[in-house]
């Protein structure tokens, strides 16, 4: 499964198309499987997180971070004004609003951080892959140079 996730992410970066089509399978063979169903499963989940973290960061970090903070800021400034008018303080949900705020702050920022890491990684691969070219067309080969020296 995770080598189906990771082909139609491939597909996709590479704008090809995808299309369904019907198959037949069957499951009532003896020995179907040779991977134990929760370990794939744990597997797959965690190279769809990696591929989360790495593609687009801002989009499953930083907005949810972002509206977690807002939310948490929203019910602060609600116990503010409940306060202010002689209310009281709840503690569980005051709980609730610091816990929001930080973990919303937190997120965003990983989010920020997993972005600006994942564009110098791209543009590091450009860069070798540049670099590569550039050694292939002049027919440097690096092992003779050190070699030559």
């Amino acid at each position: 499964m995770s080598a189906g996730s990771e082909v139609l992410l491939q597909a996709k970066d590479n704008d090809l198309s995808i299309k369904e089509v019907p198959i037949h399978c069957r499951y009532d063979v003896e020995r179907a499987s040779t991977q134990n169903p929760v370990s794939h499963g744990v597997k797959t989940l965690i190279k769809i997180l990696h591929d989360m973290e790495l593609r687009r960061p801002l989009y499953y970090f930083t907005v949810p971070g972002i509206l977690l903070a807002a939310v948490g800021v929203g019910m602060g400034l609600d116990f503010l004004r409940v306060f202010y008018h002689g209310g009281s303080l709840a503690y569980g949900p005051t709980l609730l609003m610091i816990l929001l705020t930080l973990v919303g702050s937190f997120l965003a920022m990983t989010g920020i951080i997993l972005h600006s890491i994942s564009k110098m990684m791209i543009e590091f691969k450009v860069e070798i892959d540049q670099i590569r070219r550039a050694n292939n067309v002049h027919g440097h080969n690096t092992g003779n140079i050190a070699r030559d020296n």
